[in-house]
């Protein structure tokens, strides 16, 4: 059972991280035909206006009955049906309220595009709620095989629909059509691949059983969409459109390793650690094993990439993006930590630890608040992103503390894990920028820069020294941790 609980653990996440990886470098890619040949930073900037009220209708929509269907060991036709209808009504009312608040979230920017926008954006949320049971239905049963065939070729569909649209002169409408299209044709794949079917049945107990466990997810949920979206209308209201444009830019690409990473250590720790929760010492060794190599990844590329944002993104955009390279420099260091605050969620999740839960989220989004608040009061966007870093520090603590005590993983010893790593991965970061800096610096000088495919070839040239340094450390490692991580990667690749 061990055994194979551990292959279906890694099966999970090795397609898990394909699809995310392979969903965002198709948006990576179109984003940056988009950015480099088609639409200025004021125009992702309209969209990002927009973000948090699709994020939090989206949130809401889903009633936090989605991990209470993945908790429940057997959850019946009754259950899923009661959430399908519940989901399609709360869709069809946050639809109708965003129609009409549409005009006064254009005036609250003084963009009166904004109307039309939302709008027709809004449409988006009906689609999701109609896939919601099917894809929650396929990520407990750890099938995430068939969630990339689905993520990936929506991906690829709307990129074609939104880049078609920015050569055909449509503007910021290429971004809401990339968008509308992806995820109707994530739906419609969802439902060809599922074999679950509605009977628009509901049912009062089931929504009662569901609702007492999922009205805790939803409120922390809901919290977490705010505060993880209230960046975009702060941003767009204190320093205006075209400066929320770079930060949504700075954003995707710090999404491609911190968003990643969190994506699958939520969607595939948490029903693993489940299948093991009345076993402490299996959950214990699981949880250990999983924080190990996740922070050891995501704190290295986080790092890596706040190193080298400078000439990645002007080697990529070119210099009218500069001011999304600053941003991504720093917003990078606070999504190194994000992975590990999910896997601490997941673990009080687990454990029933609700309140707890809900506390410690609470007084995350408290820490956030402080910082914003610095940031808007002093009107300074490096105070504000400093400030984002500082309470994602802060929060990982706190995490690590509690979630930590209740399964018998102290802080002491999650420091003795993941210490030696982290100074390791600062080290190598810092050495990647210097070298980076170095070789744009001798061919400015000796003649031979050119703005894209220097900028380039110096991420490229001390990324892979700064990889050759990670390999050779990879040898002097502890034997046991060095073993672990050979039978993790073994377990992978015959999966």
């Amino acid at each position: 059972m061990a055994d194979n609980l551990k292959q279906k653990a890694i099966s999970g996440a090795r397609w898990g991280f394909i699809e995310n990886l392979s969903s965002l470098a198709v948006a990576f890619v179109v984003a940056l035909v988009l950015q480099r040949w088609f639409l200025s930073p004021r125009e992702f900037g309209l969209i990002g206006d927009l973000a948090i009220f699709i994020a939090i209708s989206i949130s809401f929509i889903d009633n936090g009955f989605s991990s209470a269907i993945i908790k429940k060991p057997e959850p019946t036709r009754k259950d899923l049906s009661t959430t399908f209808v519940t989901n399609l009504v709360m869709s069809l009312v946050c639809f109708a309220i965003l129609q009409l608040v549409a005009p006064y979230v254009a005036s609250y920017f003084g963009e009166p595009e904004l109307t039309k926008l939302l709008r027709v954006l809004s449409f988006v949320l009906i689609v999701n709620a109609i896939s919601i049971i099917q894809r929650v239905l396929l990520v407990k049963a750890v099938d995430f095989k068939a969630l990339t065939k689905c993520s990936l070729t929506s991906a690829i569909i709307s990129g074609i629909v939104g880049i078609g649209m920015a050569f055909r002169g449509y503007g910021v409408w290429s971004l809401v059509g990339q968008q509308l299209s992806k995820q109707i044709v994530n739906t419609i794949m969802l439902w060809i691949i599922g074999h679950w079917r509605p009977s628009l049945v509901f049912s009062g107990k089931s929504f009662r059983e569901l609702f007492s466990y999922g009205s805790k997810v939803l409120v922390t949920g809901l919290l977490d969409t705010i505060f993880k979206n209230i960046y975009f209308p702060v941003i767009g209201k204190g320093f205006g459109t075209a400066v929320l444009g770079q930060y949504t830019s700075a954003e995707k690409y710090s999404n491609v390793t911190s968003n990643n990473l969190s994506q699958v250590v939520n969607r595939v720790s948490f029903p693993v650690l489940s299948k093991v929760q009345d076993d402490d010492d299996r959950l214990r060794n699981a949880f250990r094993t999983i924080l190990k190599v996740v922070m050891a990844v995501s704190v290295l590329v986080s790092f890596w990439l706040s190193a080298v944002s400078y000439p990645f993104i002007v080697g990529l955009v070119g210099e009218q993006w500069t001011p999304a390279a600053h941003i991504l420099s720093i917003i990078c260091l606070a999504g190194a930590f994000y992975p590990a605050h999910y896997l601490y969620q997941n673990i009080l999740q687990v454990k029933g630890k609700m309140r707890l839960y809900l506390a410690l989220d609470i007084l995350k989004k408290v820490l956030m608040a402080i910082s914003i608040v610095i940031g808007i009061v002093f009107r300074s966007l490096d105070l504000l992103l400093w400030g984002m870093v500082a309470a994602s520090i802060l929060t990982l603590f706190i995490n690590a503390y509690f979630s930590g005590k209740t399964i018998g993983y102290f802080p002491i010893s999650q420091i003795k894990d993941l210490l030696p790593m982290f100074i390791v991965a600062v080290i190598i970061a810092l050495g990647i920028g210097i070298l980076a800096a170095l070789f744009v610096w001798l061919c400015k000088n000796c003649g031979w820069y050119d703005q894209t495919w220097t900028n380039l070839a110096a991420v490229a040239v001390a990324s892979m020294i700064g990889g050759l340094v990670v390999l050779a450390l990879y040898k002097f490692l502890p034997k046991k941790e060095a073993q672990e991580i050979k039978n993790l990667l073994s377990i992978w690749k015959k999966n």
